[in-house]
């Protein structure tokens, strides 16, 4: 038997010697890197090409080509670690885990260059937003507006996306898709490669906006490429494939072609012209809604005699830039419950208080609105604390230039329908930010005559007193237009009331609050005293009895002095705010300026309505209690600090060296394990001539990690024969006697069928160990260290 099978051997390996020896040059000449067909390059251009279509679709959602490093940069990083895998004939593992450390080392530079060391190296920020991006990036992409740009981890959405797929779909074109052959690769297994490209292509829509992006050229395209290629394939690794003429080749070739290149053209027009409209589009986007939550926060205007009173001189913020007149935005409100004026709860009508979204440093305008004059402003915060940030307009642009604890570009929401602004971690000393706003334009009366009030939802106004509906009838009087009743309305209420903060100094005692018993004395007893907090809320109410949107607004309106003003609680106020069609929300100011109220006479307004005689205040002023409870709660966040904290720069270094030092040192570890257990179970388990095979089959493992190639179903002495040819060729040393003896030492102990002894298992292990030795010395240490990343699976018998 053993004779018969050592002569197969030789006569196979004499006959497969001339033909196997061009095979084995080309081995020896190339023993690092491994070849690529045509075709498997081809393929690989064909998943890049379709990739790159595909994430083209995320520019609705990001704009301005601000995602393309990030998307084309994943695309390259993915394949690139997927092709030199392969051509090193690393394991899939490997492979997997060098991917990875390239996504962290690349990544910052790709996706997060602003918050790279030099441009370049990755940082803490850059590598926590990396991770962040790739885990929660995702959901923040579908609850802000588009275009995204802020938090900066939400631009690790095309990147990690594209890197993903490029890998794990070149990782199928250059290991699995060519395992058969080319006779025996079916177009099914091809077509499972344009999986990925296709999820991307999908993905890029979701995340998109209802406005797309060539949604016909590209999707024509994509399709194209994608059948052209699996054609290209078939007829390429078809079964009963006939050699044809060269020009017959060429034409056939040419006429699909421009068949191709028709199809892609006229369904690009026809989808195009036949697209569907934009309000049909389905977006992830428009079906979510923004985490923020005013509702978790405090009415701000319930806050108001807090500032006018306890703030009064408190120095809140400084501002440059203000322009005389100029008022400073706080906070919109437009939900009342009989108890406070509100910001509405989310998810409400996109033109309510509620709508706050994460938007960038590039704020889009309101929806009704007409721009006015532009400005500039920076403001520093000194003693003001809250989750209202002051702004200025209609903010269009907001930078963020210092800040303290958490960055606030991260958690600053955005209402663009109200001009409103919250930084959830906190305003506070420290803040330093540029606001970019445009004010709104206001017409004169005579142009708003023809002018109806817009027609908008939103949120009711509920427990509203009676007395709101009859002062609302009696001080608009009998005007046409609305314009008319509402300037009514404001001058009954400038003109018949009188302002007091309730403060001691004040002449006039007032009570705060603007709850339905505040607004009931404030409308039923004479004379009317209050400050802007009721004025405005009963103007509101009034409006809103009347059938038009009307909103509050809190801010401050401070005297300007100079280039930078600084603002204190005393420069407090509020206003209302009407919109009206197609011209945006006109501003209000009901408060009057009055201070002391007239003694021993009476006051006849110059309005339509009937005369009203002032009485003086009472003689003795009652208590300020607040009737109306309004519950506050302290919105500062404790800042909560351990005893020993890591200094940043300890961080980087750690991010910089570590990072590299895991990506090497884990999957060597982990590899070596595998060869220890693999090396372990050959030589201890089973019958002594099975642990004799086991020594030829390590070595047969370990020259292939170095990087030989092993004769597939192949006897021994055919695979030492092989492994001494390319030895030879390659200037790697061979045992005394060649592996041929070593072959036919553990043929005879399998075959033989006498009981081997120990020691014959030993001097096979002995010589396996000193022929591995000897050669991944002499390979040098970059085959050394790539064979300690290679492991060959053991085959079964």
């Amino acid at each position: 038997m053993t004779a018969a099978t050592q002569g197969g051997a030789g006569r196979a390996g004499a006959g497969g010697a001339g033909a196997s020896r061009a095979t084995r040059a080309a081995t020896a000449t190339a023993p690092v890197f491994d070849r690529l067909s045509r075709t498997t390059w081809i393929d690989v251009a064909v998943l890049v090409a379709l990739s790159l279509i595909a994430v083209a679709g995320f520019e609705p959602a990001f704009g301005h080509y601000a995602f393309a490093s990030a998307a084309v940069g994943g695309i390259l990083v993915g394949g690139g670690v997927a092709l030199l895998g392969r051509l090193l004939r690393l394991s899939w593992l490997l492979t997997a885990v060098i991917a990875l450390a390239a996504y962290f080392l690349l990544g910052t530079p790709l996706a997060l260059p602003g918050q790279a060391l030099f441009g370049v190296l990755p940082s803490l920020d850059s590598l926590s937003g990396l991770v962040l991006g790739a885990v929660f990036g995702w959901s923040d992409a579908v609850t802000l507006q588009a275009p995204l740009e802020a938090p900066p981890y939400v631009a690790v959405v095309p990147y990690v996306a594209g890197w993903l797929v490029a890998l794990v779909s070149v990782s199928l074109a250059v290991r699995w898709l060519p395992r058969r052959g080319p006779r025996r690769a079916p177009v099914g297994r091809a077509a499972v490669l344009l999986v990925g490209p296709a999820l991307l292509l999908l993905a890029a829509i979701l995340l998109g906006t209802r406005d797309p992006f060539f949604a016909g050229l590209r999707g024509v395209l994509f399709a194209g490429v994608a059948l052209v290629w699996l054609a290209w394939r078939r007829g390429r690794f078809a079964r009963d494939r006939v050699e044809t003429d060269t020009a017959v080749r060429r034409s056939r070739l040419l006429g699909g072609a421009a068949v191709v290149l028709g199809a892609v053209l006229v369904g690009a027009l026809a989808g195009a012209v036949l697209a569907p409209p934009a309000a049909s589009r389905f977006v992830v986007r428009d079906e979510i809604t923004p985490p923020f939550d005013p509702l978790d926060y405090p009415s701000p205007l319930a806050g108001f005699r807090k500032y006018t009173k306890d703030l009064q001189k408190t120095k809140l913020f400084t501002v440059t830039g203000l322009r005389q007149g100029q008022v400073v935005r706080l906070a919109t409100m437009d939900s009342y419950d009989g108890i406070v004026w509100s910001v509405a709860a989310p998810g409400s009508d996109t033109d309510a208080s509620g709508a706050f979204e994460l938007l960038g440093s590039t704020i889009p305008r309101p929806p009704l609105f007409t721009p006015g004059a532009a400005s500039t402003a920076s403001i520093d915060v000194l003693g003001y604390s809250d989750v209202w940030l002051p702004t200025l307009g209609y903010t269009d642009r907001l930078t963020f230039d210092a800040h303290t604890g958490q960055d606030p570009t991260t958690t600053v929401r955005v209402n663009t329908a109200t001009g409103t602004a919250a930084v959830t971690s906190g305003v506070r000393d420290g803040l330093s930010y540029t606001v970019g706003a445009t004010a709104q334009k206001i017409p004169n009366d005579r142009a708003l005559a023809k002018v109806p009030p817009a027609k908008l939802t939103l949120p009711p106004v509920t427990n509203v007193p009676d007395v709101v509906s009859a002062k609302a009838e009696e001080y608009a009087g009998s005007a046409d237009t609305a314009i008319q009743k509402l300037r009514n309305i404001e001058r009954s209420l400038k003109s018949l009331g009188y302002l007091s903060h309730g403060r001691a100094s004040d002449p006039v005692p007032s009570r705060a609050g603007e709850g339905a018993d505040r607004m009931t004395d404030l409308l039923s007893k004479s004379p009317m005293v209050g400050d802007q907090e009721q004025y405005a809320s009963a103007f509101a109410l009034m409006a809103r009895r009347l059938g038009y949107p009307t909103r509050v607004v809190m801010g401050f309106a401070p005297k300007v002095t100079g280039s930078t003003t600084t603002v204190t609680g005393d420069d407090v106020t509020a206003w209302d705010e009407v919109a009206f069609d197609g011209v945006g929300w006109l501003p209000f100011f009901p408060t009057p300026t009055k201070t002391d109220a007239p003694k021993n006479q009476t006051t006849k307004p110059k309005l339509e309505p009937q005369p009203q005689v002032r009485q003086p205040p009472p003689a003795d002023p009652r208590a300020e209690d607040l009737l109306t409870p309004v519950k506050t709660k302290d919105n500062d966040p404790k800042d909560k600090r351990s005893g020993f904290s890591i200094p940043v720069w300890a961080w980087v270094v750690l991010g910089v060296i570590g990072i590299p030092l895991l990506a090497y040192f884990v999957p060597l570890l982990l590899i070596a394990a595998l060869k220890r257990r693999r090396r372990r179970r050959r030589e201890t388990t089973g019958p002594p001539d099975r642990r004799a095979a086991g020594a030829w089959d390590e070595l047969a493992d370990g020259y292939a990690e170095l990087g030989l190639a092993i004769p597939e179903r192949s006897t021994r002495l055919q695979a030492a024969s092989s492994l001494e040819e390319q030895s030879a060729a390659q200037s790697l040393p061979v045992p005394d006697g060649g592996l041929r003896d070593l072959a036919r030492h553990v043929d005879a102990a399998v075959f033989d069928g006498t009981d081997v002894a120990e020691e014959r298992v030993q001097t096979a292990w002995g010589a396996t160990d000193r022929a591995l030795s000897e050669a991944t010395k002499a390979a040098g240490p970059l085959r050394a260290r790539l064979a300690a990343f290679r492991y060959r699976r053991p085959r079964r018998a």
